[in-house]
């Protein structure tokens, strides 16, 4: 993994654990995984990163498999995760041609398709509170450290 990759990561990882707080504090996130969240990023090549929140780990796991199949498929797509499976299921896009068959969409919100700084492809994802949540938690992460932006597709 790229140094560059590692500290960009690292310092969204940061930036989530500083705002998760905040956004547990509603009930309705907290009641979904008792704050037991997880974080997966990954760029064009491939890279991933990975991060846990939380204190349980059996749910904690839970978050992470989500978290990573979100992160997958909008790294397969270049689309969000909620806007790949309305296009598809509206005949928009051919999406055999992304691998992916209708019973493994991901469903729920979370994955964003992301670039940096630089202009280079990253893929954020998050898993744990409701799904606009789990997306606002990402856009307010590139909204306070400018390193890297949320491209809406």
């Amino acid at each position: 993994m790229t140094t560059e990759f590692q500290a960009l990561c690292n310092s969204i990882g940061n930036e989530v654990a500083r705002l998760l707080p905040e956004f547990l504090q509603v009930s309705e996130d907290f009641n979904i995984a008792q704050g037991n969240c997880a974080l997966a990023i990954m760029n064009a090549a491939g890279e991933s990163y990975g991060r846990l929140f939380g204190d349980f780990p059996p749910r904690q796991r839970e978050s992470a498999m989500v978290v990573w199949k979100k992160a997958n498929q909008v790294w397969l797509t270049g689309f969000a995760t909620g806007t790949f499976e309305k296009l598809a299921y509206a005949g928009q896009i051919d999406e055999e041609k992304y691998g992916l068959a209708r019973p493994e969409y991901i469903g729920w919100l979370g994955g964003l398709e992301a670039r940096t700084a630089s202009g280079e492809r990253l893929v954020v994802a998050f898993s744990g509170v409701r799904g606009e949540q789990d997306q606002g938690i990402l856009r307010k992460a590139a909204e306070n450290l400018k390193s890297f932006s949320i491209v809406d597709c």
